[in-house]
């Protein structure tokens, strides 16, 4: 039995009608994932939309990455906005909004680390957040002077 992996020439020369109709299937998912993607930047909005990514959608989930956890937090805020809209506006069963979280890279790893303060911190994080979050954060900052 061969266990290589077959090239394209060789999938269409084999079973035309089964390939093609799985070659379409894949470019129409691939079509249906681009609008999407861009239906969820809509409904994220910025600046979250600029941190997360929607993967797929399988299992009546919306499976999405984020550059880091603050970001899966903003988003799982919105959680019950977004789900709602895909179920209005694309017409597809989602009843759950599955992140995970991009690990960092090698680079970001072995990047020299700024100290700031916590003050500084929380008003790092004021600054991409949403209200009410936001109010609260600068509240939390202005008591560590």
């Amino acid at each position: 039995m061969n266990n290589k992996p077959k090239t394209p020439k060789q999938w269409m020369r084999t079973r035309v009608q089964p390939q093609t109709q799985t070659l379409q299937h894949y470019a129409q998912f691939a079509a249906q994932l681009k609008q999407w993607q861009l239906l969820f930047q809509r409904v994220a909005g910025r600046p979250l939309a600029d941190h997360c990514q929607l993967l797929n959608v399988r299992d009546k989930k919306l499976i999405v990455k984020a550059d880091a956890a603050t970001w899966a937090t903003q988003l799982k805020l919105k959680q019950n906005a977004i789900i709602t809209h895909f179920q209005q506006d694309a017409m597809i069963a989602i009843n759950q909004l599955e992140v995970t979280i991009k690990p960092p890279s090698d680079k970001d790893a072995y990047a020299p680390t700024q100290q700031l303060s916590r003050r500084e911190r929380i008003l790092k994080l004021a600054e991409n957040s949403e209200e009410p979050l936001r109010s609260e954060l600068l509240k939390l900052a202005e008591k560590m002077w």
